[in-house]
């Protein structure tokens, strides 16, 4: 992930766009005055689609969030959660 201020982005943007196009980054994050106010990811990522994990990221690991989450009946029993 790259960031850059708001100008920077004005004055870069064709090199920004050309990094999430090949793949060398995967978002951009313009920040004003180091609040970040919005993020750039090539076109065909959307909200919601299945994140990349850690390392596997590049080898078509998906992770499904929800069954990752979902906590294991017998592990909440060892821990008094259920």
């Amino acid at each position: 992930m790259s960031t850059s201020t708001i100008a920077e982005t004005k004055n870069n943007l064709s090199a920004i766009l050309a990094s999430l196009v090949d793949g060398s980054e995967v978002e951009h994050v313009i920040r004003n005055r180091d609040v970040p106010v919005a993020i750039i990811v090539p076109y065909g990522v959307r909200p919601g689609a299945p994140r990349r994990f850690g390392i596997a990221k590049d080898d078509g690991l998906d992770i499904d969030w929800e069954t990752f989450d979902a906590m294991d009946d017998e592990i909440a029993e060892m821990f008094g959660l259920r």
